[in-house]
């Protein structure tokens, strides 16, 4: 009967409240993370925290609220997530040609997918990167699974965040 109970407590609870909150400032474990290689610099420079700039501390800062997750971190213009699972345009990172952007929110893991062209600049070939965030169960550590679809292949990668 309280199994019951608890169940039906749990229907009647809103989807967004019982969602992930993965606000917070957040420092990548470089021992356990697998940086993704970003295609707007995979040219002509390093960006912090990633291929020789692995030493250097990469810190994220992340805002959610109710109009969505708003994120700051050393690689990307300041990015804001909407996670109701619609497309939207935006900027790439260069400012030179658009992005599409979709965010979605399924229980506790927030999925990203982001379509640019590779390399940032208009009329070169999309590529397609998509991120699954989730929590630890105590919220302590961020973890950032990435696939990128390149015009070569497929990576993966992952990112381990800890929260200070």
């Amino acid at each position: 009967m309280r199994k019951l109970t608890m169940a039906l407590i749990a229907a009647l609870i809103p989807a967004s409240a019982m969602a992930a909150d993965f606000s917070g400032t957040w420092v990548r474990d470089a021992a356990r993370s697998k940086p993704v290689p970003y295609p707007n610099y995979w040219l002509t420079r390093v960006t912090p925290g990633q291929g020789g700039g692995q030493n250097q501390i990469y810190v994220m800062r992340v805002q959610q609220g109710a109009a969505g997750v708003q994120v700051s971190d050393p690689v990307h213009n300041l990015r804001t997530l909407v996670p109701d699972g619609k497309p939207r345009t935006a900027r790439t990172d260069t400012m030179m040609a658009t992005m599409t952007v979709t965010a979605a929110m399924a229980g506790e893991t927030l999925t990203v997918t982001t379509v640019q062209p590779y390399g940032g600049m208009p009329g070169n070939v999309p590529v397609t990167a998509t991120e699954r965030w989730s929590l630890s169960a105590d919220g302590s550590e961020l973890t950032i699974a990435t696939v990128s679809e390149l015009p070569a292949g497929k990576l993966d990668n992952i990112e381990v965040f800890k929260k200070q």
